[in-house]
């Protein structure tokens, strides 16, 4: 198989996703002609052009706040580093000793990426940071590099406000984002027209500095990357959840998994959405992600529809036992507060505020649920 261009965008902790893309990648027999990354991007990219899988998962098992930095106050959110509860003890290391010391994850990449196994791969390793003396970027490749200084480049690609800023050359850096956050120019410019491209960006194609034209692109994201967590929010369960993410929205992304929010094999899916019809199965979907049903794993029809059932019925019975009429209560309490308002308000205005409650948004899965529920009932 012709091998691609690999583009790992930047997102700190979210990065175990691309590790994860990474599992699903070997299994396919896909392999990289060059890579270039951002921040985080840039770290897997070097673990990746590394080849040790195993190590990378070991990494990622390790990244935790407290093992990253060092910081002479406790922190109270010791799972995310710019959680607003941390910020007094950030804003005094910032005044003692210019931002918070991250010796200690630069100490552990340096143990997790060999720099000479990286430099042996023959995979061209491009990364980019903002130099902010200059306020320029700075796109540069492995073999622009001095020896040795590897890990030192890599952090200043990763480099955010709030921490200690270091650098070989004197000079102060933030993080390539800021400038592009998925560099497919550094590869284009290299000749290269065919990308699997990882984001996990907050938003869809932020950063992107070039156009997609005339070339071929795979590209793999979260369906809601919000799923991620935050950028500074390093949890050694939350880094797992990441990765099977990573591995199963890639098989996705190549057609071997098939869905919108969850995941089926193909010819199971084209089943579903011949029985029930894509708006339907659509809403299935959505109302099993309303109803909290486990997302990371590969359903069959039948899985799916009775741990939707089951999902289903537990909801509805929970809202039986609610008090009754509390809810009405409630309303009634605000509706009378705000009558003095509404008699001032113009009729248009209080007739939408007063507007009948819209139709259940999930009425054809629900439908369709129950139509399920009958034909396991009479075994047909």
């Amino acid at each position: 198989m012709k091998p691609y261009g690999l583009i790992l965008a930047g997102g700190g902790a979210k990065g175990a996703y691309q590790i994860g893309a990474w599992r699903a990648l070997r299994e396919l027999g896909i392999t990289f002609e060059a890579i270039a990354g951002v921040s985080i991007g840039a770290i897997n990219g070097a673990l990746i052009a590394q080849g040790d899988y195993d190590r990378a998962v070991e990494l990622w098992s390790n990244a935790e706040v407290t093992s990253g930095i060092h910081i002479e106050a406790e922190l109270h959110d010791s799972e995310n580093l710019f959680s607003f509860s941390n910020l007094p003890q950030i804003f005094m290391e910032i005044i003692r000793n210019g931002g918070v010391d991250v010796t200690p994850a630069r100490n552990l990449i340096a143990e997790y990426i060999d720099e000479e196994k990286v430099r042996d791969s023959g995979i061209p390793l491009g990364l980019v940071t903002f130099q902010l003396s200059s306020m320029k970027p700075v796109e540069v490749f492995l073999d622009e590099i001095q020896d040795g200084l590897l890990v030192d480049y890599l952090m200043l690609s990763a480099r955010v406000p709030g921490l200690h800023n270091q650098s070989p050359d004197g000079a102060k850096y933030l993080d390539g984002g800021i400038y592009d956050n998925a560099p497919i120019g550094m590869l284009r410019d290299r000749g290269i027209n065919r990308f699997v491209v990882v984001d996990i960006s907050g938003m869809k194609g932020v950063g992107h500095k070039d156009d997609f034209s005339c070339a071929e692109f795979v590209y793999i994201r979260p369906n809601d990357p919000k799923e991620l967590g935050e950028a500074f929010e390093f949890d050694s369960s939350m880094n797992d959840m990441r990765m099977q993410m990573g591995y199963l929205d890639t098989k996705k992304a190549f057609g071997l998994l098939s869905g919108k929010r969850y995941y089926f094999r193909p010819k199971e899916y084209k089943l579903m959405q011949a029985k029930y019809g894509y708006r339907v199965l659509n809403e299935l979907e959505e109302y099993a992600a309303e109803c909290g049903l486990e997302r990371l794993t590969v359903y069959t029809h039948r899985q799916f529809m009775r741990a939707l059932l089951t999902a289903h019925d537990a909801e509805t019975q929970e809202k039986e036992n609610e008090p009754e009429g509390e809810l009405e209560e409630i309303t009634r309490s605000l509706l009378k507060a705000a009558q003095p308002l509404l008699e001032k308000a113009p009729e248009e205005l209080v007739r939408k505020i007063r507007r009948k409650k819209r139709k259940n948004p999930y009425a054809n899965a629900i439908a369709a649920l129950e139509s399920f529920r009958q034909s396991r009932t009479f075994g047909s």
